[in-house]
This record gives structure tokens, C-alpha cells and sequence, in this order.
């Protein structure tokens, strides 16, 4: 999906999305949400051994996988995604759907690299408030040793501390006393 400013019209006739889900009443009751979208491609699988090879050779604008499957969940599908560095889906935008949803599962998930967890039974107003979320703002996209997937962060919050600051040399400038501006230098630019 492109991204959109947010006073354009979210058209979704050329998205090509992919759901993945075991339950094939789940596969053709968001099949029909999605039509009703007017999204322009829909591809199915049943499984996430399917979606591996789906995923390996087809890119998708958006992939929406089952977060219950009986031989491999969906946060699984979804870490594997992340895991091909050159494959066509690294940076795809993924939701999880799930009808369990704790804390804990959105946050695995969230670790996994999907962008969003959508609680089943899936309401079809908020699916299409995450994708336009998903299409309206950008995020920076993350690749380290133990995480790759968007951005994680909303709020501004102390780092791990194995993870270096991507702004660190902005604000070691900043910080710097001699760097600082006093209130008249300020205000001679605005005078």
C-alpha cells in the first residue's frame, strides 16, 4: 500500500492482500469484508506452510494471517516473514487476527514484527481503520539482531539497553551547554 496524506481517498482497487487462516468460513467471511473494501486482489491459504511459499514468491501490500493455526500460528508466520531479508514480504504490513488476544499475545506479536493484532470476531469498521492506518502513516522500518518489523514505538520510552539511540548525535548536540542559545539570541531571530 502506498502511503496517503490524510485528506486522500483510501483506494484499495489495486492492494493485493493475503489471508492466511485455517478455517476456511473465516477465509471467505474476510474474503467478503475485504471485497467489501473493494479491495482489488485477494489470495487465500490454509496454512502457514502454504503462505511460506505464497509469501517467497508473490509481494503483497498487506498480509492478515490467523493468529490459532493448528500446525503453525500466525505469530510464527509472521516472524518467519521477517526473517527473509530479501524475500518479496520483509516489509509487508501484517496484521494478526485472533479471538484470544492478552496482553502478552499482542505483545509476542508486536516482538514477531506484525504491525497490528485485530481481535476476532472481527468487526469490519476496525479492519479498515488499521489499514488505513496502515496506509496513511509511515514507519520507520527496524532491523536488528534480535528485531525486525516496524517501529515499536509510540511514546517515548528508555531503550533496552542493548539498543543505541538512532538519534543519539542529534541530541548529543543539543545537550551540549555551549551549543545552547541564550533567550536574546532566540529572540533576535523572531525580532
Amino acid at each position: 500500500m502506498r502511503m496517503l496524506s490524510s485528506s486522500t481517498r483510501l483506494d484499495l482497487r489495486k492492494a493485493k492482500v493475503l489471508l492466511v487462516d485455517d478455517n476456511p468460513q473465516s477465509l471467505e467471511l474476510m474474503s467478503q469484508v475485504l471485497v467489501g473494501f473493494r479491495v482489488g486482489r485477494i489470495a487465500t491459504c490454509r496454512s502457514a506452510e502454504e503462505a511460506r511459499e505464497t509469501v517467497a514468491a508473490v509481494a503483497y501490500d498487506l498480509i492478515i494471517i490467523d493468529g490459532e493455526m493448528p500446525e503453525e500460528d500466525g505469530i510464527s508466520l509472521a516472524r518467519h516473514i521477517r526473517s527473509q531479508r530479501e524475500a518479496p514480504n520483509f516489509t509487508a504490513p501484517i496484521v494478526v487476527v485472533s479471538g484470544h488476544t492478552p496482553v502478552e499475545k499482542v505483545t509476542t506479536a508486536r516482538d514477531a514484527g506484525a504491525n497490528f493484532v485485530v481481535k476476532k470476531p472481527i468487526a469490519p469498521g476496525v479492519l479498515l481503520s488499521r489499514i488505513e492506518w496502515l496506509a496513511r502513516n509511515s514507519r520507520q522500518f527496524v532491523t536488528t539482531q534480535s528485531y525486525c518489523g516496524p517501529d515499536r514505538r509510540f511514546k517515548n520510552q528508555p531503550l533496552p539497553g542493548d539498543v543505541a539511540e538512532r538519534r543519539s548525535d542529534a541530541i548529543a548536540l543539543t545537550a551540549n551547554p555551549e551549543r545552547a542559545m541564550s533567550q536574546d539570541e532566540v529572540d533576535s531571530l523572531f525580532g
